[in-house]
């Protein structure tokens, strides 16, 4: 049985994905979910309060299934650039673009407690099977830091009316590890965004 926080936050969720974030209320969220006015303010002090909820859950829910879908993957770079892309696309995709640009600080506090450990395994492991010179590239921790801003910057060009599929191409060329060829990271890529439409769906519902 769902708590009531839970229904808030299924609702608040729910007209995200049909409005967007501008135009939601707490009246809003507290209808959709059957519940009363009132109720809100139990359980969140602000919309704003209930957004960051929804985006830390989702995302962390995302991070997860993402790595499950990874797991198997024998190359660790691919699983590494994949992971990037998948959540590139799912922030087009949820509607939380223009929400995520006001609040990047944010975005990096969520995304590195809910994917940095992820990631940076893919590349540890990669090491291990020698696709990665350590000595090739930055601490992990400093790489995956300077890869969330990355992931703004792209998400600050889909706003601008960029095409989808070429900002994240050239994000993963940026999020590649150094020392790779050029030829395998373009290589990758083409994997990557050849079946990313198929993966997606595993990550909306």
């Amino acid at each position: 049985m769902l708590t009531t926080q839970d229904k808030l936050l299924n609702a608040a969720f729910s007209l995200i994905q049909e409005e967007g974030f501008e135009s939601i209320t707490a009246a809003k969220i507290t209808t959709q979910a059957n519940l009363g006015y009132g109720t809100f303010y139990k359980y969140f002090k602000s919309t704003e309060d209930i957004f960051k909820e929804v985006f830390r859950q989702k995302l962390k829910a995302v991070s997860e299934k993402i790595y499950t879908m990874n797991q198997d993957e024998e190359d660790k770079i691919f699983g590494y650039l994949k992971g990037h892309a998948l959540i590139f696309y799912y922030i087009c995709e949820g509607k939380y673009t223009n929400w995520i640009m006001k609040r990047p600080n944010y975005f990096i506090e969520i995304i590195s407690d809910a994917a940095r450990e992820h990631a940076t395994t893919d590349l540890r492991e990669a090491m291990e099977i020698n696709q990665l010179d350590q000595s090739s590239f930055l601490d992990l921790e400093e790489m995956f830091a300077l890869d969330v801003w990355l992931i703004i910057g792209a998400l600050d060009l889909i706003e601008k009316g960029f095409e989808r599929d070429k900002v994240c191409r050239s994000l993963l060329r940026y999020v590649a590890p150094q020392g790779l060829p050029s030829s395998l990271t373009e290589n990758l890529i083409d994997g990557i965004l050849l079946t990313i439409e198929d993966d997606l769906p595993q990550l909306l519902h």
